[in-house]
């Protein structure tokens, strides 16, 4: 499960990102306030996610907060982007509500694999 959440905070989550910024390079006109701040929060979400799945690697105690956390800021920003259409989006209109229930399951993922790892039995080959 541990892989699994790195896997997600590391690589899926900053390229799902960079390929929805990218969408907006070549968008003629501008966002706006309010997607200039979906924005910014979305990429302060996916360093923060970038910096949890660093822990998770190192396997650093005391992480179970900071991952709840995370999981409230993703969930909670992914729903304000969904839900206002300010910045583009490849998904088929009514997606939304899979989309963000497989980011549900990811941070379901994430906040599990950040349980005390000293609590953890440790696996050998």
């Amino acid at each position: 499960m541990r892989v699994i959440a790195i896997a997600w905070l590391c690589a899926a989550a900053p390229l799902e990102l960079a390929s929805a910024l990218a969408a907006l390079i070549g968008r003629p006109t501008s966002v706006g306030a309010t997607g200039s701040v979906l924005i910014l929060a979305r990429v302060a979400v996916v360093a923060g996610g970038l910096v949890l799945g660093r822990g998770l690697l190192q396997r650093t105690p005391g992480l179970r907060r900071p991952a709840v956390l995370w999981a409230v800021a993703d969930l909670g920003t992914l729903a304000l982007v969904l839900a206002t259409r300010v910045l583009p989006s490849n998904r088929a209109p009514g997606d939304g509500l899979i989309v963000w229930a497989a980011y549900a399951a990811a941070a379901v993922i994430v906040v599990l694999a950040a349980r005390d790892p000293r609590a953890l039995p440790e696996l050998s080959c």
